[in-house]
Parts: structure tokens; sequence; C-alpha cells
């Protein structure tokens, strides 16, 4: 069984890094470093900032042994109705590949405008497994060197009470070198030389229906997001493709302890490059696989999750899911199923802010995967 250890402090930073940024994975690592309803009131009432200073241990065997750090700065002006949420972060690893991203979240009008805007810059040396299930089950990779620029705004409008709608705007820059000698072992991890230095710029309309006690550790509640980004040339993009992403997660109180459960769909159309295909790994859709072992056109998961107080600032999770693979949305019924299983440590670092530090370790098949990150999976 292969083993691989990976940490998420940094989503905004990996997701670059990995070539594979999401049009969701921004919003939900802003969302994760935002603090919860309650929280917000504390803060108003103090009139001072606050912050949430934490160094994440990185060991992966694609990206080696390193540090991350991230910085997470969390106030409320006047009128916003809202916690803003200001951060950044940086990661460095013994391959020399390294990563730095900053983001920020804000309302306006008691909460009637939610924004959101993220950027960071990645030089990464990576592994490259090959596109599609089977090239995933056969563990078989290419180093690869990946500089990347990422930008992301998002704009949304309380259209009704809990539903936001609005636009987002995504531009990913990437520069690829393969690390082979000669002819692939597999004709799939050729890839083309159009895509290795190329961009995409991606705009399209994106939603979030929240109804969460709280936004950061809920007990109760529904929150779900959804963006669909239409890339092309008439705004930048070298290649024409659109992509969809959406995940709906729910909270439910049960006995001392809280059931959560998380259920998620991608899918990219025919054109979209390597590094922004559907995969595992990345936004914790399904734990315990290598971020971009598999990737294809279409991705579905879903999990649950038990989340128990122990003693203290102690508590423990356990979590089970299943997530499937395919070359598109219309193919997912005969998808390569992907189990996986596991178990996590809390410790209530801010009981203020109800910021835990988590450690997650997850199996799946014939893999498996230490998660050390700031917040809750989802």
């Amino acid at each position: 069984m292969r083993r691989v250890v990976v940490t998420t402090g940094l989503a905004l930073a990996l997701s670059l890094a990995a070539g594979s940024a999401t049009a969701s994975g921004p919003e939900e690592a802003a969302s994760k470093a935002q603090s919860s309803g309650e929280a917000a009131a504390e803060a108003k009432e103090g009139g001072k900032p606050s912050f949430v200073i934490m160094p994440i241990p990185q060991s992966n065997p694609a990206l080696g042994n390193g540090l991350a750090l991230a910085a997470v700065a969390l106030y409320e002006p006047k009128g916003s109705g809202g916690v803003w949420t200001t951060g950044g972060g940086g990661l460095y690893t013994d391959t020399e590949s390294w990563a730095a991203a900053i983001f920020q979240k804000a309302h306006f009008s008691e909460d009637q405008f939610r924004l959101t805007a993220a950027g960071g810059y990645g030089d990464m040396n990576l592994k490259f497994y090959g596109i599609g299930g089977g090239a995933g089950e056969r563990d078989f990779s290419i180093g690869l060197n990946q500089k990347g620029i990422f930008a992301l705004g998002q704009g949304l409008y309380r259209v009704r009470p809990n539903l936001y709608a609005g636009a987002q705007y995504r531009f990913l820059k990437v520069d690829t070198t393969l690390d082979r000698d000669g002819p692939p072992k597999f004709p799939d991890l050729n890839l083309p030389t159009y895509e290795l230095e190329s961009q995409v710029s991606g705009l399209g309309p994106a939603a979030e229906y929240d109804t969460r006690d709280v936004e950061y550790g809920p007990t109760k509640g529904i929150y779900a997001q959804a963006q669909w980004l239409w890339n092309g040339d008439l705004i930048g993009s070298d290649f024409d493709y659109s992509k969809f992403t959406g995940s709906v997660n729910g909270y439910h109180g049960m006995g001392n302890g809280v059931l959560a459960w998380r259920s998620s769909l991608c899918a990219a159309s025919d054109g979209a490059p390597f590094y922004d295909l559907c995969l595992f790994g990345q936004n914790n859709d399904l734990r315990g696989y290598e971020t971009g072992q598999y990737r294809d056109g279409a991705t579905w998961a879903a999990q649950a999750e038990y989340r128990h107080p122990l003693f203290w600032r102690f508590g423990a999770v356990a979590f089970a899911g299943v997530g499937g693979i395919a070359p598109r949305i219309s193919h997912l019924g005969d998808s390569t199923v992907l189990p996986a299983a596991g178990i996590g440590l809390r410790f209530a670092a801010s009981r203020k802010y109800k910021v835990n530090m988590s450690l997650d370790a997850a199996w799946g098949k014939d893999s498996s995967a230490i998660y050390f990150y700031i917040g809750e999976a989802f």
C-alpha cells in the first residue's frame, strides 16, 4: 500500500501549485478561514481584529518535506453584517517547490453583498499520472515542474433570504516542463505541446445557499454552492470549454456531536487542458488519495462524517465516502468507483472563533493519507 502524506492548510496555494485550481477551491478556502456568526458578534463588540497564525508541516512524496505558514485576520467593519477575512500564506519544501497566496472575503450592507478575491503564484515539482481512471489505478507517474499564476474574483448579491447569486471570474496561467528522457512509457503521459505553456480565463454565474446556524463549526443547516465558468478566446483563454463545480453540505446535531455530510460534482467539457480537469485530492471531496492521481472530465463524491467532543479542547471524527471518475458527466454511470474512510483528531485552537487544528488519517483504494490542516474538511 502506497502511503501519501498531505497538508491542506494552504488550499489556495496548493490548488494553484498542482495546476488544478477549480472554480470552487478559493471560495472554500476563504469560507473555511471565516468565523462563525457568534464570533462575528464578539468581534464587533471587541472592535479589534482577531489573528490566527499557524505553521503547518508539509510532507508529500511529490512535493517533499517542508513547511507551510498560514495567517488570517478576522474583523467586522461597521455595517458590514459579517466578518471580513484577510489571509495569506506560503510553503517551501526540500524539492525546491514553493508557493504563496493571498485572499480577501468581505461583506457589505448588512451582508447584502459578498465579495471574494484571491491570487497566488507557485513553482512546484509534482507528479503526473495521466488522465482517466485506468491511469490512476496503474500507479505510474512522471515528474513535472509547473509555474503558475492564479487570480479569482467573485461577487454575490442576496436575492432572497439565504440565497445569493452573482458572477465569478478566474484566470490561470501555467508553464509546464516534463521530466523524462525519451518517449513516455504510456502514450497518455505525452501531453500536447500547446498545453504546456498556456492560460485559461473563465467567466460565469455563481450562487450560494446558506442556512447554517454559524459559518464556522456549524451544528445544523445546509450550505450549497455552484459555479459554471465559460473559458474562451474572447476573454483571453487559450482553450474553449466550460466547467461546472458544485457541492452541498449538511449538518445535523446528533447526541453530543454533529453528523455532517457532503456531496460534490465536477464536470469539464471537451477541450479543457489537463491542469483544469476534475480531480480528487484537492478539496477534501475524497480523502485518502494523492492530488491528481485520479483526474478526468468528470468526478462525483459523497461522504459522511461524525464529529464528537472528547474532553477539554479535544474532539474526534470518523468519516467514510465514495467517489467516481469518468471521461464526461454523461458517463458517470460507468465511472471508476473509489472508496475512502478514516478517523481524525481535533484540537480547539480558538474557542472564540471555533477554529480547530485537524489531524486526519484516511485510507483509499490501495493508498492512504495523513492530513494536517486548519478547520474542518467541509
